[in-house]
């Protein structure tokens, strides 16, 4: 007869079980999600596995590269910190297409020009 193994589990989204609910190297997961957990020595409790466990933060955290097509779908955007933490980013997004498009960046080094450069604007459309 095969043996069941069940570990806590919660059926609820986006849950988390707390440090507490948890035996050090127990293992919990959340169905909803598809994600397993388990609890470290130091009493923090990390996902290790399932449908969430490798994100893009992880892979570029890694140094990780690509050769395919990054997909951002949604409404995504790119969004760049700086070198300071604070309130201002810069995000760079999309307006929704209505036919296929591509953007081919220039192979030089240089700034590129917006429409709230008006100097920038005016030279290189005339404006």
């Amino acid at each position: 007869m095969a043996t069941v193994i069940k570990p806590k589990r919660s059926e609820t989204a986006l849950s988390v079980p707390a440090a507490n609910s948890l035996a050090i190297g127990e293992l919990a997961m959340n169905v909803a999600d598809g994600k397993f957990y388990t609890k470290k020595t130091n009493n923090s409790v990390v996902e290790i596995g399932g449908a969430g466990s490798v994100t893009l933060a992880n892979v570029m955290t890694n140094g990780a590269s690509t050769t395919v097509d990054l997909l951002l779908d949604q409404g995504a955007n790119l969004i760049f910190e700086g070198n300071l933490a604070n309130a201002y980013e810069t995000t760079l997004t999309v307006a929704e297409p209505t036919a296929d498009r591509t953007i081919t960046l220039p192979n030089q080094s240089g700034v590129l020009a917006t429409e709230g450069d008006n100097l920038a604007f005016s030279i290189v459309f005339g404006g």
